[in-house]
């Protein structure tokens, strides 16, 4: 048996209109196909090589808050882009919240971001 790649990251969605908009119109990643399972919907995005799954729960759930430096979670997913300037202005235009304000990193040769999305997901964006 070998692992052969990923197939999606899933996000539980604290409010789907919400998330939308931030995907869409913040990362501007397209939206595919949905998948009404009964007791929750599947809504998957585009990224390269995988797809973003965004669950929204037709009942809701207990939330979870917790903090970048808890251990024993899941931190973060990273995602490359071309332009973080551009994002980082989109960004604080739209009011979304910035972990990190665009830093250059020397230790790993890369500029960094980290923003929160509407469900308290936290995302590294990297331009190398």
């Amino acid at each position: 048996m070998k692992i052969s790649g990923i197939d999606h990251i899933t996000i539980n969605c604290t409010d789907t209109e919400k998330a939308f908009a931030f995907y869409e119109n913040i990362l501007e990643l397209r939206k595919l196909e949905t998948a009404d399972l009964g007791d929750h919907v599947l809504y998957y995005y585009a990224l390269p090589g995988i797809k973003l799954e965004l669950i929204g729960y037709k009942t809701p759930r207990k939330e979870w808050k917790t903090g970048n430096t808890d251990t024993g979670i899941y931190r973060h997913m990273a995602l490359v882009t071309d332009d973080l300037e551009g994002l980082y202005g989109r960004c604080k235009q739209a009011g979304v919240r910035i972990n990190l304000e665009p830093k250059y990193i020397p230790e790993i040769q890369k500029k960094v971001m980290l923003i929160v999305d509407p469900n308290g997901v936290e995302i590294e964006i990297i331009q190398g």
